[in-house]
Formats: C-alpha cells, sequence, structure tokens
C-alpha cells in the first residue's frame, strides 16, 4: 500500500504523456504537472516519517492548499461566468483564512491532518465541480461532455471528494482506519481512473 498510490498516480501521469497531443497548449495540459506534484507528495510523504523520524502531516496540507489553487485555475479557465469565477476566487481566499485560522484554533498546520480544510476543499470541489456541470447542460458542451477530459476530470473529483466527507466528518470520533484504508484505496482507484479514460476517451477540439 506504501507504494501504490505513487505507482498509480505515475501511471496516470504516464497516459497523460501518451496523450498529450490532446491536450498541448490547453489549459488543462497543467493537469500533467499537478500529477506530477500529488506524486512527489505521495513519495516524500512516507520518506519523511521513515528517514527523518518526522510526522507528514504538513505535506498533506500543503498538498490541499496546492489544489485548491490549482483547481481553482481549471475551472475558471473553462467557465464563461464571471460570477461564478467571482465566487471561486472568494472560495480560495477564504480557504487560505481558513487554514491559518484552523492551524491557530484547532488543528496545528504541521502535527496534525487539517481534517476541516479538508472538507472545505470538498465542498470546494463540489461546488467548482457542479457549476461546470450547470454551464455544460445550458451550453452546446453537454453534446460532446464525454470528449473532454476536463468532465473525466469532475467525475472523478466529485465521486472522490463526496466519499471521503463522511470520513472527514466522523473520522475524529470513530476508529475505523482499517475502513478508512479501505474506502480510500476504492475512490483513489476511481478518480485516477476516470483521469486516465479521460485521456483515453477525450477529443482534442473539445479539451
Amino acid at each position: 500500500m506504501l507504494y501504490f498510490y505513487p505507482i498509480l498516480i505515475f501511471i496516470t501521469f504516464f497516459v497523460g504523456v501518451f496523450y498529450a497531443h490532446k491536450i498541448k497548449g490547453k489549459k488543462i495540459f497543467n493537469l500533467l504537472y499537478f500529477l506530477l506534484f500529488s506524486c512527489l507528495v505521495e513519495i516524500s510523504g512516507p520518506l519523511i516519517i521513515i528517514y527523518l523520524g518526522l510526522k507528514s502531516f504538513f505535506i498533506y496540507n500543503i498538498y490541499f492548499l496546492v489544489s485548491v489553487l490549482f483547481y481553482n485555475y481549471l475551472f475558471r479557465a473553462y467557465l464563461n461566468s464571471d460570477k461564478v469565477k467571482k465566487i471561486l476566487n472568494g472560495l480560495t481566499i477564504g480557504y487560505i483564512i481558513f487554514i491559518i485560522l484552523n492551524h491557530i484554533f484547532v488543528q496545528d498546520f504541521y502535527h496534525s491532518f487539517q481534517s476541516y480544510s479538508s472538507m472545505y476543499f470538498a465542498f470546494f470541489v463540489i461546488i467548482a465541480v457542479s457549476a461546470y456541470y450547470f454551464e455544460s447542460l445550458n451550453s452546446d458542451k453537454v453534446l460532446y461532455a464525454k470528449e473532454s477530459l476536463l468532465f473525466w476530470v469532475s467525475l472523478g473529483l466529485l465521486l472522490y471528494q463526496v466519499g471521503t466527507i463522511p470520513i472527514d466528518i466522523f473520522g475524529e470520533y470513530f476508529n475505523f482506519s482499517g475502513i478508512y484504508d479501505s474506502i480510500l484505496f476504492i475512490l483513489n482507484i476511481i478518480l485516477y481512473g476516470c483521469m486516465m479514460v479521460g485521456f483515453r476517451v477525450s477529443e482534442r477540439a473539445h479539451n
């Protein structure tokens, strides 16, 4: 399990590189860089624990911060509504303020996993994906949804985040680490599986 996630992400990255001609020059091409970053996080987290004897919570907390910034950039690039773009910008700024306050009053950024910030990120993703789907349904984008990489990325993100919200909410009150690991395992396969399908079936004209 230690090596499963970085391998899964690297395979997704490799599939993306193989089909990179479909997204070259497009905003969503930056997903490849984000996948490399995600892979680095999954590799460095355990290594920090094993070789430095330090807690790696701060690595994953930084990952969520970068994720909010990246997905805010990505969805704003494909949305037409200025109002929705401003909402996403506001939520992003709100997230930065939230993690600072969470660090000061509740969950230390460096020594504990910020589950509340994780929940904030989940709701951010749900709002961003919902806005993207709603806008697509009200345009001709819906006709070519399955040929868009962002559609598959959004689907994977939505399923992943909806699945993790109950864990973030109740994880502190119940000892179900085994169940958590199993659920997270399945959700990661869904997330990166959707991305790989998207790289495979998407068409350059709709990316």
